[in-house]
């Protein structure tokens, strides 16, 4: 590894959420730091001393990058410290894997939370979190920025002005038109759908009925994954042990953040990956290098990540399972949700899905990056999976 020349960080800025929450938002700027297009990785730890008392925290469980340049994190001390009463110090050093906030990582078994940043290139990310760990008692997130931090996708230079796109005005245009989101908070969704090991961790059983660790889960119906009955704009109700509630109920409490399903708009920024063709990887209808469909021969599931990943790392977004997404059935087009981050709510029965399953025949039906469906939220057959996303607030 290159030797980081006289690496410095400094601290510009301590601010306390309260009386709002207990979280502290810290700025920094580093100097001759991570080069993360020449291989030379940085972590960062802080050392907080408040009340007599030193609590240490790694960088990597902030997120924080090591990246040249002026940067926040926010930090979540214990209960009992205020900002104005504490110092607070960083120092840099050199790791084996890039620091920042571009993937986020959940060990199921433990509940805890990590991040890591891009590596040199996206294929060598998607390389790394192709591993099975990723599939099973790991899962891993990929961050889509905030509009105004679009610079740090892979693909960047080659998106199209005033927003991410949705929409298709060519086919089915009488539902779905096309939109660009300037999005105002960056979220995460899951590089794969969740796996059967994964639901197992969490839930404690497997209802799928195409076994294998590594496949996707299925035959979970929406009403699995959230309260039966619950608005989709509602937030997941707390539960108070680890094997009661619903499986985003029981991922919550284990890790103390807020998953849920991803809304039918963050499920399409996420799909087309900045692209505005009919289908995310072109106008083709083969998708038999992305895709594990009817067409391929396949009568079944397959491991998740057996094909090839969009442009920004996400791996069956069509084929594989179908996915579930929080927004009712409503008939209009994508212009009229109220934002990225709002599921529409409408007083059908019915709940969003798309991607098409591995038995889909009609690509040029199934798998447009526009295309939506629905089903029952009681609806759960071997078609039927999900991923997780977060809402960073």
């Amino acid at each position: 590894m290159t030797a980081v020349a006289a690496p410095t960080v400094t601290i510009t800025g301590v601010a306390q959420r309260w009386p709002w929450n207990n979280k502290v938002d810290i700025t920094y700027t580093v100097t001759d730091g991570q080069t993360r297009a020449s291989g030379v990785y940085c972590g960062l730890r802080f050392a907080v001393t408040a009340n007599g008392q030193t609590y240490n925290f790694e960088g990597y469980t902030v997120g924080a990058s090591a990246e040249n340049g002026q940067h926040t994190v926010t930090w979540t001390p214990p209960e009992g410290i205020v900002s104005d009463a504490c110092s607070l110090t960083a120092t840099l050093f050199s790791t084996n894997f890039p620091s920042g906030n571009d993937y986020m990582i959940v060990d199921l078994l433990t509940g805890g939370v990590i991040y890591e940043g891009l590596m040199e290139t996206q294929d060598l990310s998607n390389e790394r979190y192709t591993n099975a760990v990723y599939k099973t008692d790991k899962l891993v997130l990929r961050k889509v920025p905030r509009w105004a931090d679009r610079a740090t996708l892979p693909n960047a230079a080659s998106l199209p002005s005033g927003g991410y796109p949705t929409g298709d005005s060519v086919n089915y245009s009488s539902d779905n038109s096309n939109q660009k989101w300037k999005t105002d908070r960056d979220y995460y969704i899951g590089v794969f759908p969740v796996t059967q090991k994964q639901y197992v961790d969490i839930f404690g059983e497997n209802p799928s009925a195409f076994t294998g660790e590594q496949h996707p889960v299925e035959q979970v119906s929406w009403n699995d994954l959230r309260l039966a009955g619950t608005a989709s704009t509602s937030s997941i109700p707390a539960v108070v042990s680890n094997d009661e509630g619903k499986f985003f109920q029981r991922l919550n409490y284990k890790t103390g953040l807020y998953f849920d399903l991803p809304t039918e708009v963050m499920g399409e920024i996420a799909v087309r990956a900045g692209t505005t063709t009919t289908y995310y990887w072109g106008e083709s209808t083969d998708a038999s290098t992305v895709a594990r469909y009817a067409v391929c021969g396949t009568n079944s599931t397959a491991v998740v990540g057996s094909r090839l990943p969009n442009d920004w790392g996400l791996y069956d977004m069509v084929g594989n399972v179908m996915e579930w997404y929080r927004d009712y059935v409503k008939s209009t087009n994508l212009a009229e949700n109220p934002d990225a981050f709002t599921p529409v709510m409408n007083v059908s029965n019915y709940r969003r899905n798309r991607s098409g399953a591995y038995n889909a025949t009609n690509t040029q039906r199934d798998f447009r990056s526009s295309r939506r469906v629905s089903a029952s939220p009681s609806t759960a057959n071997s078609t039927q999976g999900f991923r997780v996303s977060l809402i960073v607030e």
